[in-house]
């Protein structure tokens, strides 16, 4: 019997089924250097639009068998918006998510951001989650790789997705967070929590997590669980 989550994977964007498959170099490192795979060796090709194509490992490409439809994506498709914290504390953030399910990352300064991205570390910084992404997505049997954004600051965030939710340490915030149509974007703040004006941006749209406050690279991992592994929220077609 074939269990399609035991296989290896990888995730070749545009693959198909219909034509052998040329693993790129660093993926077939990985598959013969790494996993010591052997030509024959069954994989899985993930061509990043929902499906699995079972594969045999040839000795520079992938000979498709047969295609499927994982159910393994949210319905929920959720958006992460975090302000930028200090360290590799995003590396671990984007991991996480990823592989709770989070669908897209929007990466933005806040008012008591301490790192500064200029233009280079902006494209390094991305280039590197974006990988980060990848290789989650591998990990955790998705068939979609999450998206990345970056905008200037919270109230370009706000004004341009205006049903965000943002989860605040204000005293007297009462709505717990819950699920709020098929979309949805959830904005957390940086180490410091949000600056006056900021707080005036956010007004109404303050959630929280219950009486814990929780440090910025748990806040999103948290709220991504509650939002996308309590029940059945997982597509049943590509």
């Amino acid at each position: 019997m074939l269990i399609l989550r035991s296989l290896p994977r990888v995730f070749i964007e545009g693959a198909t089924p219909d034509e052998p498959i040329e693993i790129p170099s660093e993926e077939l490192n990985k598959l013969r250097k790494v996993l010591r795979l052997s030509p024959g060796a069954e994989i899985a090709v993930l061509p990043d639009d929902g499906t699995l194509i079972h594969c045999r490992l040839q000795t520079r490409h992938a000979e498709p068998i047969e295609v499927f439809a994982p159910e393994t994506e949210p319905v929920l498709h959720l958006t992460l918006a975090q302000a930028l914290p200090k360290g590799d504390k995003l590396d671990e953030i984007v991991r996480a998510c990823t592989e709770i399910g989070v669908s897209h990352f929007v990466l933005f300064p806040s008012d008591r951001t301490v790192v500064k991205w200029d233009d280079k570390k902006t494209s390094d910084r991305v280039n590197r989650l974006r990988t980060i992404a990848r290789e989650a997505a591998e990990v955790s049997f998705r068939t979609r790789i999450p998206t990345f954004e970056v905008l200037g600051g919270l109230k370009q965030l706000l004004d341009g997705r205006p049903d965000s939710v943002v989860l605040s340490e204000v005293e007297g915030t009462m709505p717990t967070l819950t699920r709020l149509g098929s979309k949805m974007t959830i904005v957390v703040g940086p180490e410091g929590g949000w600056s006056k004006p900021e707080l005036a941006w956010i007004g109404k749209r303050g959630v929280t997590l219950g009486p814990r406050v929780l440090r910025v690279d748990h806040a999103g991992p948290a709220a991504s669980s509650i939002l996308l592994l309590s029940g059945t929220m997982y597509e049943t077609e590509p």
